[in-house]
């Protein structure tokens, strides 16, 4: 396998939230040896990052002689698989607090609040007060790109290729047949597949006639399908093409491959084409990062390319991720000042 990486944007994001817990819902999720999780929060200008909180009891870990009562922060940040981080985590009441560094987590970080559950719920220990704890959290999070692998092609998949007299289907476009096998089509593409085994004219002739896609748009779609390398074959004007033909007609690996080839030529001056062209062929992945490279220029005297012909569904999003952003800076602005 060749791997190739593309690093899109680098976004710090700093987040100031508050976590409030019942004495009893607490004590009820130890008792069940459970953790127990706070609400899941966004990086409203991070693709696809979510993180919570969560607090372990003695009762979920395997070492028993461990008795410590643990606060973690625990995280899934999508296409971003590993980032940069900091923390202040709080308990004003108990006058705790903790703050850590790390160069990089990918699942969760945190440490001891308590040595003992008992002394959690001890009232002299004002973790709880009025049976309500409530703990202020403070991150800033740094991403380290995108980062994404394409596989090469199979030898069976390159085998099966060149073997023209066991191909028993044929498609047919701009005039031009290709062949290939109705087993490796159908298990990329489910409308094929449906198309292929519904008994109607395409069942019955063994033959799928395309009238709104190029011969070449097809030829590259059917080479993916048996897993011979296409990106050499890409370029600005077909893959556009390939992409509506694989939300068509279903064929997801080839539609992943085709929005990373988007994201990896993503700059100011196509990015409104590409945000609309996400929204024509369910293409999310690219939206999300269409949405963030958006929002990065807002205030910024950047000229982008035909912003006036954006989508209203991408402008709806970026407005709502800047609203969540900018007050979750306001939020961190109060928590760190006042």
């Amino acid at each position: 396998m060749t791997e190739s990486s593309t690093e899109v944007i680098e976004y710090e994001n700093r987040t100031g939230v508050k976590w409030t817990i019942k004495e009893d819902d607490l004590k009820h999720a130890f008792k069940l040896g459970v953790d127990f999780k706070s609400d899941t929060f966004k990086a409203s200008n991070i693709p696809g990052a979510k993180y919570f909180l969560a607090l372990e009891s003695p009762r979920t870990r395997d070492d028993s002689t461990d008795e410590n009562v643990l606060i973690f922060l625990k995280s899934c940040f999508g296409t971003n698989r590993k980032v940069a981080a900091s923390y202040k985590i709080s308990i004003k009441s108990a006058s705790f607090n903790d703050e850590m560094n790390y160069g990089g987590f990918e699942f969760g970080c945190g440490n001891v609040i308590c040595g003992y559950k008992e002394k959690l719920f001890d009232p002299e220990n004002k973790f709880f007060v009025g049976g309500i704890m409530e703990i202020d959290l403070e991150i800033t999070v740094k991403t380290h790109g995108i980062k994404r692998k394409a596989a090469k092609p199979l030898s069976l998949g390159e085998l099966l290729w060149e073997k023209e007299e066991d191909k028993d289907i044929t498609f047919v476009a701009d005039g031009q047949e290709l062949k290939a096998h109705k087993w490796i089509i159908s298990s990329c593409s489910s409308v094929f597949k449906a198309a292929l085994e519904s008994g109607m004219k395409e069942a019955i002739e063994k033959k799928i006639t395309i009238t709104d896609f190029s011969y070449e748009t097809v030829k590259i779609a059917i080479e993916h399908c048996y897993e011979r390398e296409v990106d050499d074959l890409l370029n600005d004007k077909n893959a556009s093409e390939l992409l509506h033909f694989a939300d068509k007609y279903n064929i997801q690996p080839l539609h992943k491959l085709l929005q990373i080839y988007f994201i990896d030529k993503l700059s100011e001056s196509n990015v409104v084409n590409f945000a609309n062209l996400s929204i024509k062929t369910n293409a999310e992945e690219l939206r999300d990062v269409c949405v963030s490279f958006l929002m990065k220029y807002i205030g910024k005297n950047t000229k982008i390319e035909d912003v006036k012909n954006l989508d209203k569904e991408i402008s709806s999003d970026v407005g709502q991720r800047c609203l969540l952003y900018f007050m979750s800076e306001y939020e961190y602005f109060c928590y760190a000042f006042f």
